[in-house]
């Protein structure tokens, strides 16, 4: 996932919780919010609270989601904000990438099929 796929700035995640839909599950709260006409590039930026673990552990997560959300094509012009929940803790790549998968589907962000690498 290059950096330009990223939501970096506090504005860009604040423009996108503020005015953005939502979808949740167990695990995660998917934000998301159509940029279409400002961004050729989806952009997605991750927020693990504390509660999930210490800084090993969040950064664990962030690099999982970085590497399940590249895995995927996506639909030009999004900005999304993956949230995590405490379900999250302990759950294993498999049931991560199936929960964030399912909510990329259902906010009509992804397509099913991977990206051929």
């Amino acid at each position: 996932m290059s950096t330009t796929q990223r939501l970096r700035k506090k504005l860009d995640f604040q423009n996108v919780m503020e005015s953005g839909e939502s979808w949740a599950d167990r695990k995660f709260v998917l934000v998301a919010k159509n940029q279409k006409s400002t961004f050729v590039t989806t952009r997605f930026g991750f927020s693990i609270s504390k509660r999930i673990g210490n800084a090993v552990a969040r950064n664990q997560m962030k690099r999982r989601l970085r590497s399940i959300v590249g895995s995927f094509n996506h639909n030009v012009g999004w900005d999304v904000v993956l949230i995590a929940r405490k379900g999250a803790i302990d759950a294993k790549y498999q049931e991560i990438e199936r929960s964030v998968s399912g909510l990329l589907i259902k906010a009509g962000i992804s397509i099913d099929e991977r990206e051929s690498k």
